[in-house]
């Protein structure tokens, strides 16, 4: 193909790589900033804000998805389809618009340049951030309230402000995986001490300290991370963490800690997840106690929370309310998107490993590990990693992953200058 065919081909893919941008730099600004407690002092302006951001970003990413991809097959573009189609219907069936707008936006990173959408996605959620902040401190227009142990931050729990900054955290250190220096070290590690001593969100402080210590153990004990256990360990995390987030909801009795010792010490380390697990998942018949405004309610009033298209809310209402991705899913999508969401993870997992990505892999393994407390895969700027959709979903068999980190190089494959 001559330089004259292919230069249409190149201003197509640069319409569309503007067009994601765009996209992403709307979604950031609804979750950075007017999802903050803005809204409650801006109630009017807030909720066309949020209108206007989120029609928009939707307006771009279809047209992207539709006009400015390129797929390769029918089959390809069946199951693009198929996907915005299901996390629509998911997303108006459980009241989570996040479910479509990040798989939409997933879909949409088809054929963008990774590194350049990273990039803006970082400078967009870091101005967010740094926003609200300053509309707090400079004006009365994001009033920080106290919750439960801690402010919330503008964010309305210092968990979502928590999320928020691991979204920062992994674009960060995904995309200097390949040339950590010595000062990215100490601004992970700076952010990481922030979250768990400023706001004290253990959930995210941990995913962040955890994934620096994967990253150092990568760069210890390199041929650790491509070994047959390791990918095998990767593979069966999911499933792992899934049957321990069950079972340690149905075993741990908030009335009788004694009887498991050793979950009630985890329980306590997590921040109670456990008790939250055992009541709002397992539906044991108890009476709330009021708080936070609440009225005290019965909890074995509750609907079924295992249905075959869920549908329950899992987030916000204090009665359904679950800090947990893997027992969420199943509440608020039903077992069928469970398993569909699973099922992306897993072969993703797989698809890294076959090609020794071990970067994006250690990423979601960590990120695997903080679902276990907070249920906010689908909130755009808290996981960065939808951007590897494409790597499951759109990507030809045989065709190289549209990654950011090169494939890790074995000990044979090393050169003496390598070395």
């Amino acid at each position: 193909m001559t330089a004259t065919a292919t230069r249409p081909l190149r201003q197509r893919a640069d319409v569309g790589e503007a067009l994601f941008g765009a996209a992403l730099v709307l979604l950031l600004i609804l979750s950075e900033v007017f999802s903050s407690n803005i809204q409650s002092t801006l109630p009017g302006l807030s909720h066309l804000a949020r209108l206007g951001l989120t029609g928009g970003a939707l307006v771009l990413l279809l047209a992207k998805c539709v006009l400015w991809t390129r797929y390769d097959s029918r089959a390809q573009m069946a199951l693009a389809a198929a996907a915005i189609g299901y996390s629509g219907f998911a997303a108006w069936y459980g009241d989570d618009v996040w479910f479509l707008l990040t798989v939409l936006a997933g879909v949409a990173a088809k054929g963008v340049d990774l590194r350049r959408a990273l990039r803006v996605y970082l400078a967009a959620a870091v101005a967010g951030l740094v926003v609200v902040q300053l509309l707090h401190y400079a004006t009365p227009l994001v009033p920080f309230r106290f919750y439960a142990r801690n402010w919330d931050f503008g964010y309305g729990h210092y968990n979502g402000y928590g999320a928020r900054l691991l979204g920062v955290f992994f674009a960060w250190g995904w995309l200097r995986w390949d040339r950590l220096r010595w000062f990215d070290w100490a601004g992970l590690t700076a952010l990481a001490a922030y979250t768990l001593l400023g706001p004290g969100c253990r959930g995210a402080g941990m995913a962040m300290v955890l994934l620096l210590l994967l990253f150092a153990a990568q760069r210890l004990l390199p041929a650790v991370f491509l070994s047959r256990p390791w990918q095998w360990l990767t593979l069966a995390l999911y499933p792992l963490l899934t049957a321990g987030s069950l079972l340690a909801g149905y075993l741990f009795d908030p009335a009788d800690p004694g009887r498991t010792p050793l979950l009630a010490r985890l329980n306590s380390l997590l921040s109670g997840r456990f008790e939250v697990w055992h009541h709002v998942y397992w539906a044991f018949p108890y009476t709330h106690p009021a708080e936070d405004g609440a009225a005290a309610w019965y909890h074995g009033d509750m609907p079924s929370v295992v249905s075959l298209l869920g549908g329950l809310p899992s987030d916000g209402d204090v009665h359904h309310a679950i800090d947990n991705t893997y027992l969420a899913l199943t509440m608020n999508k039903g077992v069928l998107g469970a398993l569909l969401v699973g099922g992306v993870v897993l072969f993703l997992l797989w698809r890294l490993s076959r090609g020794r990505h071990v970067g994006e892999q250690l990423c979601l393994v960590a990120m695997l590990f903080y679902l276990l407390m907070e249920n906010k895969i689908f909130l755009l700027s808290a996981n960065p990693l939808f951007l590897l959709l494409p790597c499951a979903l759109l990507t030809p068999r045989g065709a190289p992953l549209p990654v950011l980190c090169r494939p890790a190089a074995t000990p044979a494959e090393k050169t003496p200058a390598m070395v």
